[in-house]
C-alpha cells in the first residue's frame, strides 16, 4: 500500500517539541510547519531541523489547508486553549499530556471534542522495558500483584502545577494500572491519604474482578525513585527506574535473574518517543497502531480522581 502524504506541523518550541524533532530528523521526515508563541524559538528550530515554515498565529495554521496532522507539545496551561481553537479542524493529532490540568477540565475537553483522530502521548507506554515486560507477562494468565511506587515534589513552578501534579506527572505511573490490572475495579482501600503541600503519602490498594491487586504508594514532598513491580506465580518483573527491566524466575526452586537491555533507540532518544512516533505514523497511514485514545486516557484520569478524591 502506498503511504499517504501527510503534512505534519508541530505546536510548541520547548524541550518536548525538540525531542520530537530529533526523532523526525532521524526518520528523514521534514515537518511542514511550526507554531509557538515565542517566534524566536520557532526560528531556531526551523533552521536546525529544516522545517519549511513558521506560523505566527493559530489562525495562520488553521487557514493553511496543506496541514493535516499535528503534534501538540506545549505546557499544560496552554493546551486547552490550543485544543479549543483547533476543535473545528480535521487534523490528526498527537497531544502531549496532560490534555486538561485536572479532572474537571479534562472532562470538559473530552465532552466538547469533535475530532475523532485525537490521541494522547504517554511515552512511557512505549519504553522498551514496558513493551518487553508486557509481552512476557501476558503469557501467564495467573493472578498479578502489582506494586507502583510514585513520588512527587510540590516545590516548583506555579500553584496550579503543584496542586494538580497527579494529573500532570503521576499520570504516567497510574496509567500502568490500566495497562496491567485486568477486569473491573471492584474496591479501593485507602491506607494512607495524601495531604496537600505536606510531607505525606498516598497508600491505596485496588482490587479487580480478575483477582489482580494493585498497591499504589506515592510519597509527596520527599525524594524517591519511580518503580513498578509485577509479581506472578514463579516470576516477577521490576522496572526501577522505569527504563530498566529485571526479571526473576523460579526454575526448579532456584531464583534466576535476567537483566533485559534497554533498546538502543531508548538510549539515543527520549525513551519511548521513537516508538511512539512510529505508532503515530502508522495511524496516519490507517494502519493498526497502539496510540492512546482520548477515551483510554480519560480512563486513567478517572482513576487518578479515585486515588486522590
Amino acid at each position: 500500500m502506498k503511504k499517504k502524504n501527510f503534512k505534519i506541523g508541530i505546536i510548541g518550541a520547548g524541550y518536548m517539541a525538540e525531542e520530537y524533532l530529533k526523532v523526525f530528523l532521524k526518520k528523514k521526515i521534514i515537518l511542514e510547519a511550526i507554531y509557538s508563541r515565542t517566534i524566536s524559538k520557532s526560528e531556531i528550530l526551523k533552521k536546525k531541523y529544516k522545517i519549511k515554515k513558521i506560523y505566527k498565529s493559530l489562525n495562520d495554521l488553521k487557514n493553511d489547508d496543506q496541514i493535516n496532522a499535528l503534534i501538540i507539545a506545549v505546557n499544560a496551561e496552554a493546551t486547552k486553549n490550543i485544543i479549543d481553537n483547533l476543535n473545528v479542524c480535521n487534523y490528526r493529532i498527537l497531544c502531549e499530556k496532560p490534555v486538561g490540568i485536572n479532572f474537571d477540565e479534562t472532562k470538559k475537553i473530552i465532552t466538547k471534542m469533535k475530532n475523532k483522530d485525537f490521541y494522547v502521548a504517554l511515552n512511557r507506554r512505549f519504553y522498551s522495558s514496558n513493551l518487553k515486560a508486557f509481552n512476557l507477562i501476558i503469557k501467564n494468565n495467573g493472578k498479578r500483584l502489582i506494586s507502583i511506587r510514585d513520588q512527587e515534589l510540590q516545590n516548583s513552578r506555579s500553584k496550579l502545577y503543584n496542586k494538580n501534579l497527579m494529573y500532570w506527572n503521576s499520570v504516567h505511573l497510574i496509567d500502568f494500572i490500566n495497562i496491567y490490572a485486568r477486569g473491573k475495579l471492584l474496591k479501593i482501600q485507602r491506607l494512607k491519604k495524601f495531604e496537600n503541600n505536606k510531607f505525606s503519602e498516598n497508600i491505596t490498594r485496588l482490587f479487580f474482578s480478575s483477582k489482580d491487586e494493585v498497591l499504589y504508594h506515592c510519597n509527596w514532598n520527599s525524594p524517591g525513585p519511580w518503580s513498578i513491580n509485577i509479581i506472578q506465580k514463579n516470576q516477577s518483573f521490576e522496572m526501577k527506574p522505569l527504563e530498566n527491566l529485571v526479571q526473576e524466575k523460579l526454575i526448579k526452586g532456584k531464583r534466576i535473574r535476567i537483566f533485559h537491555d534497554i533498546s538502543k533507540i531508548d538510549l539515543k532518544f527520549k525513551p519511548g518517543l521513537f516508538i511512539q512516533v512510529n505508532e503515530f505514523l502508522k495511524m496516519l497511514n490507517d494502519k493498526k497502531h497502539k496510540l492512546v485514545s482520548l477515551n483510554d486516557y480519560f480512563n486513567t484520569v478517572k482513576l487518578i480522581k479515585k486515588l486522590y478524591v
